[in-house]
């Protein structure tokens, strides 16, 4: 209760949820006096008298049933209600692992009575190739002496000696060991798919589809099991159009399981080509239509984080789309309605993660989020529940709180992150995550009382800005909200003291903030504290200070500064009033980033070139500003608008993606993607292609020119914006 209260603290006005449901208009009364409507008020009564007969042998029965039932009290009732809404339990895993497979063919050949076994080794796992490969030829030749079905070797033992040569790569021996297993008929069926899950791992698609092969040839139709190994080995291999085709190809007969067609989503939701995620939303219409029309938890939860992500639906390839992608929450909240109203599907955790994240990113859903929040701790009064949210819900509302700068949401999260850690060990309490996103809150945040407001006084550190060094020893973190600009810079100062004097601690009870690592996306929020809550006149040396001093944040962090810490300290050039001194240091800021720009995102490109070029405008040398916008150009020079569409072959035929086709032209660019080994963490969507300029960033550049008369950069202004405008 007290955790919800402390929730309670922001005094959001949360937007009610509802299913919306009509109210229906009033039918005309029917006329008074005809036989007709007698008719009609002796069947109401009717069916009246009969409602109330089924209630009272109803509550006759229930009475009855009870009767010798001892009384509920409130303990009672709320631990029924606790164990009511509760997850569904995990299977614990009670059973210990498997032994390693050349334990198993040890036992075997001692059990078998082979005599020339390799030298015994302390620890088996550890026998050389050499090793393995000598017990593996004399195991197989007693096999096939014995022809397979007379040898009496257990499933385990079987699948040893086949995995084990599927993984060094000793192709004989698997073909001898599975076509003496095909002797057992369709129970030969989970050694199959165990071999072939280690060539799908190892991206060696070609072997999968040769054991495939093998069992259609034998009359062995494949079963779950097999059919996802097979669409594993395509995905692994980015070769998610024959995976889709193989999808459709078993829906005349046995649709492959749910996992496969996650699989395969989850692939196109993680694909570099940001044009060819919305083919994911495709295919789980198309699932739901052909195959399983009910997704389980996890597929709801998969694509409730696409709406997060923003993956828009199927459009044409080429077609334009915003820059940036707007986290879809109105369908998350759809789906989440159906998932858990219609279909009655109990969310997990997974499913409220995801739905939180969604509304976060969101600013006019943020009371959703707040209020999703609330009902996932409604439904863990533990800690320690699976259910109870950790770290990572807390991050996902953090964001929301960052947009809106609600700090009184951030600072109690992270006090009651913090008291996790003590409590729980670090591993549970606040992370470079966390920090990051609080720090962001405390950017964006608005103290109630502005300077202009306070009386005018000598100014204290905090309110001058001339020096940040951040001591080793924490200040006092007090429990009032900041009032003032000059309260959230002490305050953030706090924070990062003690963030630097926790890392690397043991003690997590004494030091609660060990586990937040420190990189430079944290450093970075805390400057954007800084370029927000500082005043103006002395906001560029504190940035300088932060990033060059020896004493600064940087260097006391052990951390070097990014792309992004540039364009920081490079936009505060642009908008600091001496500009001797703001040149000076925008050189060396440029000097600097010129060594960075080829790891940069495009993003941070555009950005850093557009802030230079209004730099110089800002100083009055034009000549300098044009001379870098057609550097630029030169850099970075305009795609030509229908270039990719013209390299890509007719769009591929016989798929049925029913209900809802995506446009041929994606389906011609998923079927012509290389095929590449792609490991599990491989996958990440990429920043636009090219980095672009606008009009708006070089605005200030054009003005100098029209006061100026520049004509010849004016041309050159309008080339650049329109080049990059046609852009696709």
């Amino acid at each position: 209760m007290l955790r919800r209260a402390a929730l309670g603290a922001p005094r959001l006005a949360l937007r009610a949820l509802s299913t919306g449901v009509p109210c229906h208009a009033r039918r005309a009364p029917i006329r008074r006096g005809t036989l007709r409507h007698r008719e009609i008020e002796l069947r109401r009564e009717i069916a009246e008298l009969e409602r109330q007969l089924q209630v009272s042998d109803r509550h006759e029965h229930i009475t009855q049933a009870t009767k010798d039932l001892p009384p509920l009290d409130d303990e009672a009732l709320e631990a029924m209600y606790r164990e009511l809404v509760a997850p569904m339990p995990a299977d614990a895993p009670t059973l210990p692992p498997p032994p390693s497979t050349t334990t198993v063919l040890r036992a075997l050949a001692q059990r078998w009575g082979i005599a020339s076994l390799p030298p015994a080794s302390t620890d088996v796992a550890t026998l050389g190739a050499d090793d393995r490969q000598a017990l593996r030829d004399q195991l197989v030749q007693r096999l096939v002496e014995e022809d397979g079905l007379d040898a009496d070797l257990h499933p385990d033992e079987w699948a040893a000696l086949a995995m084990q040569s599927a993984r060094d790569g000793d192709a004989p021996h698997v073909k001898t060991v599975l076509a003496l297993a095909l002797q057992q008929g369709p129970a030969c069926l989970p050694l199959f798919r165990q071999v072939m899950d280690v060539y799908a791992r190892a991206g060696d698609a070609d072997a999968v589809l040769e054991l495939s092969a093998v069992l259609d040839t034998q009359g062995v139709a494949p079963d779950a099991g097999i059919q996802h190994v097979v669409t594993k080995a395509y995905t692994q291999t980015n070769q998610l159009w024959k995976a889709a085709q193989y999808l459709a190809h078993w829906e005349q007969s046995v649709p492959a399981p749910m996992s496969s067609y996650t699989l395969v989503m989850e692939h196109l939701l993680k694909h570099p080509v940001r044009v060819l995620q919305p083919l994911a939303w495709s295919l789980f219409y198309h699932m739901r239509f052909a195959a399983h029309a009910v997704p389980d938890a996890a597929l709801y939860a998969m694509m409730i984080r696409a709406c997060a992500a923003g993956v828009p639906q199927p459009t044409p390839l080429g077609a334009r789309r915003p820059s940036a992608m707007l986290a879809d929450a109105e369908r998350a909240l759809d789906l989440f309605r159906e998932m858990t109203m219609h279909h009655g599907i109990r969310p997990n955790k997974e499913v409220y993660d995801s739905l939180i994240l969604t509304c976060a990113r969101r600013k006019e859903h943020y009371g959703d989020a707040i209020q999703f929040l609330r009902q996932l701790m409604d439904l863990s009064s533990d800690p320690t529940s699976p259910m109870a949210p950790d770290a990572y819900t807390y991050n996902a509302v953090l964001q929301g709180s960052a947009r809106h700068g609600d700090l009184d949401t951030a600072r109690w999260i992270l006090a009651d992150l913090v008291h996790a850690a003590m409590a729980r060990g670090a591993a549970h309490g606040p992370n470079e995550e966390t920090m990051a996103n609080v720090f962001w809150t405390y950017a964006v945040y608005r103290p109630p009382v502005r300077r202009a407001d306070v009386a005018h006084g000598a100014p204290t550190e905090a309110q001058d800005g001339a020096s940040e060094v951040i001591e080793t020893e924490p200040r006092t973190f007090s429990q009032a909200m900041p009032q003032t600009a000059s309260d959230v810079v002490a305050e953030v100062q706090a924070l990062m003291a003690r963030i630097l004097a926790d890392h690397g601690q043991a003690d997590a009870a004494a030091h609660p903030l060990a586990a937040v690592a420190l990189t430079p996306r944290m450093l970075n929020a805390y400057l954007s504290v800084l370029a927000h809550h500082v005043r103006a006149p002395q906001r560029l040396e504190v940035l300088v200070h932060a990033t060059e001093a020896p004493d600064g944040l940087f260097q006391q962090a052990g951390i070097a500064p990014n792309a992004h810490t540039w364009a920081m300290v490079l936009e505060a050039c642009t908008q600091h009033k001496e500009r001797a001194y703001a040149d000076e240091v925008a050189a060396r800021v440029w000097e600097q980033w010129r060594a960075l720009e080829a790891q940069a995102d495009a993003q941070v490109v555009s950005k850093m070139w557009a802030l230079m070029i209004r730099q110089h405008a800002k100083s009055y040398r034009v000549e300098e500003g044009l001379a870098l916008l057609q550097a630029f150009l030169r850099t970075y020079p305009p795609e030509k608008a229908g270039r990719a569409l013209s390299v890509l072959p007719p769009a591929p035929q016989g798929l049925d993606w029913a209900p809802l086709p995506p446009p041929p032209a994606l389906l011609a660019a998923l079927a012509a993607q290389p095929r590449t080994f792609v490991a599990a963490d491989k996958y990440a969507p990429l920043a636009p292609a090219r980095p672009r300029l606008r009009f708006r960033d070089l605005e200030l550049l054009h003005h100098r020119c029209v006061a100026l008369q520049e004509v010849a950069g004016l041309h050159l202004i309008t080339r650049v914006d329109r080049a990059y405008r046609a852009a696709p």
